[in-house]
Order: structure tokens, then sequence, then C-alpha cells
């Protein structure tokens, strides 16, 4: 998912930067997940995670790339629906499951048969997405095709777990692949702000829903909560990782999208606002994109949480300068020790350069704080 802060590419410096300080595997809290690349990396390399944010969307693939610990039960699905059974045993979604280089008859290559025919099979309708965020309801973010594709696959994945067809673990699996779907051919420069006026090439492509298999490893968690909050209740843990938003941009604006097809309306319909169709209430709003608050913020959750060790992800673009962190981190640190690594890297960009205009500041330089809090 093409995302403002995403960590996936310096997962292995994150990684790297653990094994130098001896910090071994044990329980952790991801504290602003995000697209959970983190905390799937971390539960990867042997970490229990409780992973948390306060979007929904969020949660979503936090229960798909750090919850779900097994290969998803999909029988109950396959036997209680037959459209969907006889439309698997064609040649069609047969060769499409082929495609993802999944063994055929192995969970992995049913599980992406099921996404093959959530995209193409199942149809089109006129819903939420269709009347809102279409041509049809004055909105550029999906095609017309795309938009009903999402609201028929938004609609089924639901019923399918009304109807105990799907398990809570195949359902957000399903549910997490389909967001990331939708953002592939979102009409974005690659956040929901805004669209744009004419079709991309991306908005033109057909929509995909390509689920992702589980990682092994029991235990992980996911919450919607405030990383404050969830840091009191986890009580002592051997890692925190924080990395919190850097600037002013509300997250709840820039994925409001994201976060209305994580949430799902059918019969009801909520009040949304502006050019864009924000949420008009209830949008979960941070306080650390605030300049004034985000320091305080920042050592309340370091006085409040259990872990033994902090790792703070900031970039030189962030709101607290290099000096107003280390006066934080120095003051929670056990020993007023503060060690500091940095990786350059090119930066999230929503646009490219063109004729006549051109960044000069792609580079930036991830900063990663460690300090040690208990014993």
């Amino acid at each position: 998912m093409r995302y403002i802060g995403n960590k996936t590419k310096l997962v292995p410096f994150i990684l790297r930067t653990l094994a130098r300080l001896g910090v071994e595997p044990g329980a952790a809290h991801d504290a602003f997940a995000g697209t959970a690349s983190v905390g799937r990396a971390l539960k990867e390399a042997g970490w229990r995670v409780a992973s948390s944010d306060i979007m929904t969307y969020s949660y979503v693939l936090q229960r798909a790339y750090v919850v779900a610990s097994r290969p998803p039960d999909l029988d109950p699905l396959l036997e209680g629906d037959a459209e969907l059974r006889a439309a698997l045993a064609t040649p069609r979604f047969r060769e499409r499951a082929a495609s993802s280089g999944a063994v055929p008859g192995t969970t992995e290559w049913t599980l992406a048969a099921v996404g093959a025919w959530l995209a193409e099979g199942v149809g089109a309708e006129c819903g939420f997405v269709s009347t809102h965020f279409a041509p049809a309801g004055g909105r550029m973010y999906f095609t017309p095709e795309n938009a009903g594709r999402i609201d028929a696959a938004r609609r089924r994945l639901h019923e399918w777990r009304r109807d105990g067809l799907l398990g809570d673990e195949a359902f957000h699996v399903l549910l997490a692949a389909l967001i990331e779907g939708a953002d592939r051919v979102a009409n974005t420069a690659g956040v929901y702000a805004a669209y744009i006026k004419r079709w991309q090439a991306n908005a033109q492509r057909p929509l995909t829903i390509e689920p992702v298999m589980p990682l092994a490893g029991d235990g992980s968690t996911a919450h919607v909560a405030d990383a404050t909050e969830l840091s009191r209740a986890l009580g002592e843990i051997d890692l925190v990782y924080v990395d919190p938003p850097y600037n002013n941009r509300q997250y709840a604006s820039y994925y409001h999208v994201p976060e209305l097809i994580a949430r799902g309306w059918f019969d009801e319909t909520p009040a949304l606002r502006g050019t864009a169709g924000l949420l008009a209430e209830g949008a979960p709003w941070s306080d650390w994109c605030f300049s004034r608050r985000v320091g305080a913020r920042l050592r309340e959750l370091l006085e409040t949480t259990g872990a033994r060790h902090a790792l703070v992800s900031y970039n030189s673009e962030g709101h607290l300068s290099h000096r107003d962190l280390l006066d934080v981190l120095r003051a929670v640190s056990l020993d007023g020790r503060v060690r500091r690594f940095t990786a350059r890297y090119r930066r999230y960009r929503a646009d490219r350069d063109r004729e006549g205009r051109r960044y000069m500041r792609d580079q930036v330089v991830e900063q990663l704080y460690h300090v040690r809090l208990k014993p």
C-alpha cells in the first residue's frame, strides 16, 4: 500500500540495529503500526508483537499480517457457497490461481483463487464506493467498473462472515487484500486527500485481490487504540517501537477511503463532507501531528510503557528537532544514554519530477534512537 512513513524499505535497517544492540526477540509493542510492515518483520524474526494504531484499515492489515498465524480454513466457504465452488473448478480461475505461483490443491492456491474470484467473478454492484467515490458521485477515486467490483467484494466478504463461512482470520486476510488491491487502482497521487482529474494508467487497470498467506507464530495481537493507553495495559515487555507521524498530515484525512472500505457501510451511510468525501464525524485525529504536542506525547508514552528497550524512528523532516528529541529521550533513559543510528533513503513522494518542477530533497535521513528504559 502506498503510504506516508511506510517502513518497508527500512525494515532491514531496524532489524540490524536490534541485532547490533543485542536485543533478543521477546515481547514487543509496535505503537504506530500503519501498514504493519515493521510488526510483520518483527514477528518473522521471532518476536511476539502487540501492534496498535488508531485507524481501522491499519487494524485490518495488522490482523492479516501480524496476528493471523496459520493457513485460513476455507473448507466452510467452499462447502457453503456453491457459486464460488463451481467457479473455482473452471479453467479460468484455476489458471488465475496458478499464476500466483501456488501449488494446485494447497490452501495457498485456494486462497489465491478466492481472491481472483472476488475481484473478477462476483460481478459489480452499485454500493457505497460507487455512490460516493466514483464518477456517479462526482468523484474520480475509482473507475465505475472498479468501484462496482470493490462494492461487490466488500459485501460478499461481510456476508460470508455473517453466515459463518469465513472465520476471523480468513476474513481479515481477504479484506486486507481488498484494501491493498483498491489502493493499486486508486486514481490518486498516493494519498486520498484529492483525486486526479483524469484517469491514470493504474486506475484503468482492473481490480486485483491477492491475499497473503499468514506467517507462523502465535501470541501476536492487534488493537485499534491510542499508543499510550495500550502501553499502559501491556505491562512489562522487552521492546516498544515508536514510529509516530512526523508532520501535520492527519492520516484520517489522507487515507479516509481505505478507512471507509475497512469499516464497511451497507444499510447506513456515514455523513461525508467536502470534495474528497471526508468523514464528517468520527474521524480519529492524532495529537502527534501537532508540533506543540508531540514532545509531551512522546515523553508520556515512554514514561508509561513497561518496555525495557525503546526504539524511536524519526526522520530529518519531523516536527521535533534532533536536540529536542534528545532532550526527551535523555529524560526517560535509565542511564541518560541515547544511541543514534542513521540510514539515508529516498523519501515517499506522492508525485514525480516533471518539466519545470524537480525536488531537491528526495533523500532524507532516517534516525533510529535507542534508549534503555528499564533494568
